[in-house]
Order: structure tokens, then sequence, then C-alpha cells
């Protein structure tokens, strides 16, 4: 679910400040989230989409929190000119709410970013792609729903159990725990909204 509201004629860059609201919580576990990398990006980068295997990096992270690989991935997506700015956020306790802000231009005008939903086997959340240009206009308010999701990578069955390699890797997918299903479907487990500065 994506929600957009306003528009600002395009410039070649804009700065957007991205308020992210975790609402998942679990006192019994010491709930939290592993840091979170964001980075702008052209349409040809994709961050993790459903029913794709995830890459080494977004497993990583999904995993055990590491984000050496991605920023690796990440590196060469730089070169290849499709990935632009990019930035660590350190890892907050859950529920909780934190910001960061981000340039983006013409060419690298997606955001995304990945963060590990801690401790599991290897669920995460995040956003693939929002695309901050209307045309070639940018965008002023994009509300988001973060959704939890089954990286694929291990086959832990809850939170703390030990880790299980899962071989060959499953496609990511959105996560069916028990915990994150309510009556009328899965539970989101927070919100971002990305704000255009003047």
């Amino acid at each position: 679910m994506l929600v957009a509201a306003g528009l600002a004629a395009a410039q070649e860059t804009a700065r957007y400040r991205v308020d992210v609201s975790l609402t998942w919580s679990a006192p019994d576990l010491d709930a939290h989230w592993s840091r979170l990398i964001a980075f702008a990006h052209s349409s040809r980068y994709s961050l993790f989409r459903d029913g794709d295997t995830a890459s080494s990096g977004v497993a990583l992270v999904a995993t055990n929190g590491r984000v050496n690989v991605l920023e690796a991935e990440l590196a060469e997506g730089r070169r290849r000119g499709r990935v632009g700015e990019h930035l660590l956020v350190p890892g907050i306790a859950s529920p909780g709410a934190f910001s960061f802000e981000l340039t983006v231009d013409e060419m690298q005008d997606y955001i995304s970013f990945v963060t590990m939903l801690a401790p599991s086997p290897d669920w995460f959340s995040g956003v693939n792609g929002v695309h901050v240009r209307d045309g070639n206009v940018w965008r002023d308010d994009i509300t988001v729903v973060l959704w939890p999701w089954d990286a694929g990578a291990d086959s832990g069955p809850n939170y703390t159990g030990p880790n299980i390699d899962t071989q060959p890797r499953q496609s990511i997918r959105l996560l069916t725990h028990p915990d994150f299903l309510k009556e009328d479907g899965l539970r989101p487990v927070g919100e971002a909204t990305f704000t255009r500065l003047p």
C-alpha cells in the first residue's frame, strides 16, 4: 500500500527525509532492528522482490544484520551507474522510530532500504524502489506500509532457534509466522514516510 500526496517541479536533485516508525513488538525477546542500509538508485536496480532469490547481501542482512556484502553490491551498482548515495542508520529497539535524509537525482530517483527483524532466522523489512518522481516532478510526500519478509536463506522455525542454512535458497516471500498474522491478514510492522525537503 502506497499513498502519495503533492508534487513539486523537478530540479536536477532533491533531498528527502524518511521517517520510519516500527511497531513490531516482542517484549520477551529483546526485539530490535539491525542497522538499516538505505540508498538511491535507478529503475535498473532492485534490492529485493517477492518471488526472487535474495542476493548474498540481502540474505546476510536478513540472517545476522551484516551489511558489508550488501555495501559491496551497492559499490558495484554505483560503478555501473545504477546506484547513487547510500547510508547506514544505527539499529534501534522495537517498537521505535528514526529518520534519515538522502539525496536523489534524475538518474537515481528511487529509494530503497532494508533492515533485519531481530532476533529471527532471516526475517527482514524494508522497501524496494519507492519512486520519488512523477513524470518530471518530484513527489512531496509518500507513505509506504512496511511488511515482514522471509529471505528464504535460513530454515529456522522461530525467533531464537539455531541457524539452519537453506539449500537451495528459497524465494523471498511475505512472512506468514503466526505472530504476524491477524484475523484479516498479515500484520504490518510499521510505515515509512518520504518527505521532500525545501
